[in-house]
């Protein structure tokens, strides 16, 4: 055996495995496939439904910003990086719910048609 001590676990480096360093990157690319199906939704035949899936879909893309900003600032600012975490969180789930009544709403309307 080895009569080395162990070596310490490095205190300077940030934690492994933060929910912000996953948050900030699917947030980003959230707010490209809300772009893209905004432009998208314009092949949709002219009803009043596809107005309100493109709001939807802005709106979507604000929540999925907002959450990458929190995200980003808890990488920022370590020392309140859990109570950005938690809203960035909170807020990207919110933006996944909207974004599953859109598909609904996308689809059902592609049906009735």
């Amino acid at each position: 055996m080895s009569d080395k001590p162990l070596s310490k676990p490095n205190t300077g480096q940030r934690k492994e495995g933060r929910l912000a360093d996953h948050i900030l990157p699917s947030s980003a690319t959230m707010i490209g496939v809300c772009m893209t199906v905004i432009s998208l939704a314009h092949l949709i035949p002219r009803h009043s439904i596809s107005r309100h899936v493109n709001e939807l879909l802005a709106l979507d893309s604000l929540l999925f910003l907002g959450s990458a900003l929190l995200s980003y600032f808890s990488l920022r600012h370590p020392d309140q990086a859990e109570k950005f975490e938690s809203m960035a969180d909170i807020i990207f789930l919110l933006g996944l719910a909207v974004m599953v009544v859109v598909g609904f709403v996308v689809a059902f309307e592609l049906m009735i048609d």
